[in-house]
């Protein structure tokens, strides 16, 4: 696993509200995993979005971490709020961003593997992050990670329902790096 550090700027509406950090308040007490496509860009296209955006103001989106491979890009300090969840749970969770091998979403396995190194090394920080979620289980029921939720949305195909397919991968997927 290598790790990089590129804090977003403060200033950034990315980096809190109005530019200004915001501080956990709460016990983090989850891990929250998400998928960003498309599945060829680099990790710091991700953090290059966040802190520019279209217009160089920058979006109001951001986590802890992006993953790709064995390539780990630590786009916020883990005292900080990042703007990943779209519900509360942004107020107690730590949000990694994982860019997936293909179009369907998925993790490849050395993703997989840095996954679960980086939740050994959140837990040095966080101790009490033992609950590990996807985006999905929020309030939005969005498709992400989009291979791992009961709703896959294939490229050209709108939604499909395939619930027993992608939550069974979230479990085991789940499972494996929750034993970390």
């Amino acid at each position: 696993m290598n790790i990089t550090q590129n804090f977003l700027s403060l200033g950034k509406i990315a980096r809190g509200l109005q530019g200004n950090p915001v501080f956990f308040d709460r016990t983090v007490d989850r891990i929250i995993i998400h998928w960003i496509g498309p599945y060829l860009q680099r990790i710091s296209t991700v953090r290059d979005w966040w802190e520019n955006g279209s217009d160089g103001r920058g979006v109001q989106a951001s986590a802890h971490y992006v993953v790709k491979d064995d390539q780990v890009l630590q786009c916020l300090p883990l005292n900080e709020v990042g703007w990943h969840s779209g519900d509360a749970r942004n107020r107690f969770s730590i949000g990694i961003e994982v860019c997936p091998m293909d179009l369907k979403g998925e993790f490849s396995q050395s993703t997989i593997d840095t996954l679960r190194d980086l939740i050994l090394l959140i837990r040095q920080t966080h101790p009490n992050a033992q609950i590990i979620e996807r985006h999905f289980d929020g309030t939005q029921k969005k498709d992400c990670p989009r291979y791992y939720t009961p709703i896959v949305a294939m490229l050209g195909e709108g939604r499909v329902s395939n619930p027993a397919g992608g939550d069974a991968r979230w479990e085991e997927l789940r499972h494996y790096i929750h034993g970390a």
